[in-house]
């Protein structure tokens, strides 16, 4: 058995972009099966584009008229480079929705496709671009009844999202909750096509040598920061887009600071991250200057970071806070509570598919009271933080991204 596995954002794991969780999982499913060899697996890359394949930075920084470009630029190479091998022996596995193969010439060939959803696009646009006045079903009906007259772009998510629900073997979605969002916008998609799979945490290394390491990482940190001994840290990681709410989190701190409940110990805030993405820059310069007007909170923006360095700020951290808006599993969160630290999360698909109240605190509103209010609770009792981190750890370390890779690698199997 062949696995052709097409990712638009695979293959730039040694640029050190913020190219999102589906870069990262694509890397480490690859990275994980050509280790236990289940079957053979071809990736397909940007690369297959040739002259025009774009870098990951260039990637990143594209505007929508420029990304739509180059999905369906992908869209036409990665179809016909499936369409070059045999389906009776050949399962198609897709990393993408916009940016994904022809999914019906390549089910009418006869191949098998399972298809990963990272984002669920129709959703995030309801979110974030419709404010959640529109449910994702009403968009999808509205749009089977305006396809006609609305611009070609909307059918990169519309139409590429309902061609691959309808001709993919299975879908696999990171959390129960993405799974409901779409049985509601394709109803007469069967249940059982859907699999849910949460990727958990990466492992790496002996947990003495690991601990030993970040120590001496957490002291570089400190000396290049200038970081007090006696501070506390708060630390969010993801790249900067609007989805991410790192503006709720600066909004929080800047009222907190009018309070008689601040923090009279140093407060030391590191949005760690890179803009990204169509409104990744703008946004970024929103970031900095609300940052600019907190006056008791020092706000440092490292940019992205990984390997060593993440797991530094992880170990210098007091309490993690994953601000987003909309996100469909959280890959960051749990990687901070296999870190030990305990969380600070908006109410979504991905908070709830990871965290527990043992572990944390989930905040219901987007409202910067509410989650100032969590963060101050956890801030001020630092016993409670101690036992939430040991029951997130302990948690993370049962949810292991070789188990949800093997799992993965069965289904495709069948």
């Amino acid at each position: 058995m062949r696995v052709i596995y097409t990712a638009a954002h695979g293959g730039y794991a040694r640029e050190n972009v913020p190219l999102g969780g589906g870069g990262a999982v694509c890397d480490r499913l690859v990275t994980e099966w050509n280790r236990t060899q289940p079957f053979e697996v071809e990736l397909v890359t940007p690369t297959i584009l040739g002259a025009r394949s774009p870098s990951g930075q260039a990637l990143v920084g594209y505007g929508e008229r420029d990304y739509a470009r180059f999905c369906r630029a992908f869209e036409r190479r990665s179809t016909a480079h499936v369409l070059h091998a045999d389906p009776a022996s050949t399962v198609v596995l897709v990393n993408d929705i916009s940016e994904g193969p022809d999914f019906a010439a390549l089910a009418a060939r006869g191949f098998a496709i399972y298809t990963i959803y990272h984002v669920d696009v129709v959703a995030y646009v309801a979110s974030m671009y419709l404010r959640g006045w529109v449910k994702p079903e009403t968009t999808v009906r509205w749009y089977r009844r305006l396809r006609r007259i609305l611009p070609k772009m909307t059918k990169l998510i519309w139409e590429k999202q309902e061609a691959s629900v309808r001709h993919s073997r299975g879908l696999i979605v990171p959390s129960e909750g993405m799974r409901e969002v779409l049985l509601r916008c394709y109803p007469e998609c069967p249940r059982e096509k859907i699999h849910v799979l949460p990727w958990g945490a990466w492992e790496t290394g002996n947990d003495a040598d690991r601990a030993s390491d970040t120590r001496v990482d957490v002291a570089e940190l400190r000396h290049e920061y200038g970081v007090p001994e006696n501070a506390q840290v708060l630390l969010t990681l993801s790249r900067i887009s609007p989805e991410k709410g790192q503006d709720l989190l600066l909004r929080a701190l800047q009222e907190w600071e009018s309070r008689p409940d601040f923090p009279q110990r140093p407060l030391w805030l590191f949005v760690c991250g890179d803009a990204a993405y169509m409104q990744g820059k703008r946004y970024a310069e929103h970031l900095k200057l609300l940052a600019s007007r907190l006056r008791r909170t020092r706000v440092v923006f490292p940019g992205h970071v990984t390997g060593a360095r993440k797991k530094a700020f992880f170990a210098l951290a007091d309490l993690y806070v994953f601000p987003s808006r909309h996100e469909s599993y959280g890959l960051t969160l749990i990687e901070a509570l296999g870190a030990g630290l305990p969380a600070v999360c908006l109410d979504h698909d991905g908070a709830r598919s990871v965290m527990r109240p043992e572990f944390g605190r989930i905040v219901e509103q987007l409202e910067p009271a509410e989650l100032r209010a969590a963060i101050a609770e956890l801030l001020a009792d630092d016993g409670l933080r101690e036992k939430m981190g040991q029951a997130g750890q302990a948690y993370a370390r049962t949810q292991r991204f070789s188990d949800a890779a093997a799992r993965l690698a069965e289904i495709l199997k069948g």
